[in-house]
């Protein structure tokens, strides 16, 4: 009985190391960040475990990047502007996104249409295929539409997201009893309001993921939007932006890796937020798609 309470003990001793060990190693990366932005660090190879615990905190870096006019043809701070171009972005890409993925996932659902299993298989391979292997096929073809803009960004964007989403929407929609919208058509509603009124709401978990996948794909994106958008520096996303600024200062020296840092705390408030906001529907929508109720 004793050799078993010490078995227990060592046991979870050594699992509560594991975890804290887990625990340090993903938070160090964000430490590390955060701490380099309030420092006059200029280059990786000047950081050192003083920099990681400083004794000083300086806030040039956030200044720099929140009063600095670096774009002669921006008249404004031109880090602020570019964040919420990345913010449009997004939150476009996440609505079109979240509308696409739901009709798909309904109609995989609930209509009669041929080949349907096999469609939905397709569209489950599909969901395989890496956004950067398409980067340079949606370049042509946009071009070719003239559509290497804002709403061409969108329409390029939303697929990636929509095609994985409306797997997931299926999904959860079979999870649903047709009998909840049969009975609401016998009450009067069309097809389409039983679907915004009982099925969009039952399923409002997925929708909230999707809109969140969608909208993380956009604001982080730095390839395809620098494709689109090019030297255009008014129209520049924060990933952009923050990419040039990092060496805008002189060229020849190493990047300014206090900015970029700064740049990536600023760029990370946002999702902090969506996070926050969004949790307990994240955990509501992997546990109905882990079959949990």
């Amino acid at each position: 009985m004793k050799f078993r309470l010490i078995k227990k003990i060592v046991r979870l001793i050594i699992s509560y190391l594991v975890l804290i060990a887990i625990a340090i190693w993903s938070v160090l990366p964000i430490y590390y960040i955060i701490m380099t932005s309030f420092s006059k660090v200029g280059g990786l190879i000047s950081i050192s475990i003083k920099t990681l615990i400083p004794n000083h905190i300086y806030l040039a870096a956030y200044k720099t990047l929140l009063e600095g006019k670096f774009i002669p043809s921006i008249k404004v701070p031109n880090f602020p502007i570019w964040i919420l171009h990345s913010i449009e972005l997004a939150a476009a890409t996440a609505v079109l996104s979240v509308i696409l993925a739901m009709l798909a996932g309904y109609s995989l659902s609930r209509m009669q249409m041929p080949a349907k299993q096999t469609l939905a298989t397709f569209i489950y391979i599909i969901t395989f295929l890496p956004m950067t292997a398409t980067a340079v096929p949606l370049y042509l073809l946009f071009a070719k539409f003239h559509l290497l803009n804002y709403l061409g960004l969108i329409l390029a964007y939303t697929p990636g997201t929509a095609v994985f989403a409306a797997f997931l929407a299926k999904l959860s929609i079979d999870s649903i009893p047709p009998d909840y919208e049969e009975a609401a058509m016998i009450d009067g509603l069309s097809r389409f309001q039983a679907f915004l009124r009982i099925i969009f709401r039952l399923a409002l978990p997925v929708v909230m993921l999707t809109a969140l996948l969608g909208f993380l794909g956009a604001y982080m994106d730095y390839a395809l939007a620098y494709a689109f958008i090019g030297p255009a520096s008014t129209k520049w996303t924060a990933m952009i932006g923050l990419y040039y600024l990092s060496g805008l200062f002189n060229y020849a020296a190493a990047p300014a890796y206090n900015i970029f840092a700064a740049g990536a705390v600023l760029m990370g408030l946002p999702l902090m937020g969506l996070f926050l906001v969004s949790q307990k529907m994240m955990t509501k929508a992997y546990s109905n798609l882990a079959g949990i109720k």
